[in-house]
């Protein structure tokens, strides 16, 4: 058994390139056992790249990676979903499921079991001999997380696992993955949303252009890059112009930004002097420190396609 401080994912030095394009930078970062961490960062950023080494579906060019201190993840112990969803439309969701016991070696005396989990776990029990062809995209998402777990991994890599859903699978999926953690799995979850980044997981790992930017909590990588713990933002209840200038805080056309570096006193001398302004304020709220600054400034603000 390893040592409890050893990482169940060690990412050291790995490049990867596809012809003049450096997908990895020397990328270097680690996951502790049964930490639930998100890879951030916008298309292109090589998220997918890193999965798949990790995966061992395509191969680094330099570098090290390894898993519970013995080398790179087994099959045993390592589940990934990739981003597309790798179904077949004329199968059943239980076809799915006793398929995958094949291919990922679940013991024959535990496979009824395994897939009566899975069923039970993805909500599909009521739908499991209906064709996958008739699922909705949601569905469609929980059952591709259910056939890659059925082995119970201890390493798991999401690519993506919400991509094209409504806000209730989105809800859903994140419930399944939030189990799977209780059970002790580790995660690694690739996702450019925000959302997902800053209210779901234990830790950022942000990727810009092949290479680890900042990694931590939300809060020590706002510090981190200077961005002030809360911020109250509130709008002038008289019609004001786009030069408009507040007495604190920044304009953007809609709303005065304020960023404070603690409460108490520094929030009531904030509020009073905005409502100095003529007509007063409305709809003031507090925010603590936003993951999407961070990523904004270490990534830049221009669209990316």
């Amino acid at each position: 058994m390893e040592p409890s401080d050893t990482p169940a994912l060690k990412v050291s030095g790995v490049r990867r390139a596809f012809g003049r394009l450096q997908a990895l930078d020397c990328v270097d970062f680690q996951l502790h056992a049964g930490e639930w961490a998100a890879l951030l960062g916008p298309n292109g950023a090589g998220k997918t790249t890193l999965m798949r080494c990790i995966a061992g579906l395509i191969r680094e060019d330099e570098g090290i990676i390894s898993a519970f201190g013995r080398g790179r993840p087994g099959a045993s112990e390592l589940g990934f979903v990739p981003q597309q969803i790798a179904l077949h439309d004329a199968m059943t969701a239980r076809e799915h499921l006793e398929l995958h016991c094949d291919l990922l070696g679940v013991p024959g005396s535990d496979r009824r079991d395994r897939v009566a989990w899975a069923l039970d776990f993805s909500q599909l029990a009521d739908r499991a001999d209906d064709l996958v062809g008739h699922y909705s995209g949601g569905m469609q998402r929980r059952l591709n997380l259910a056939v890659s777990v059925l082995h119970k991994p201890r390493l798991l890599l999401l690519d993506e696992p919400t991509e094209g859903v409504d806000p209730q699978a989105r809800v859903a999926i994140w419930r399944m993955i939030g189990d799977l953690q209780k059970e002790g799995a580790t995660i690694l979850h690739a996702t450019h949303l925000i959302e997902e980044a800053e209210s779901l997981v234990d830790s950022v790992a942000i990727i810009d252009h092949g290479r680890i930017v900042a990694r931590g909590q939300t809060e020590a990588l706002a510090e981190a890059q200077g961005i002030s713990p809360f911020v109250i933002t509130a709008r002038p209840r008289e019609t004001v112009g786009e030069d408009f200038k507040p007495p604190i805080g920044e304009w953007d056309g809609r709303s005065i930004r304020v960023p404070l570096s603690g409460l108490g006193d520094e929030l009531q001398s904030a509020i009073r002097t905005l409502e100095s302004i003529p007509g007063g304020i409305e709809g003031v709220r507090l925010h603590e420190a936003s993951l999407e600054e961070v990523f904004l400034r270490l990534t830049g603000r221009g669209l990316r396609e």
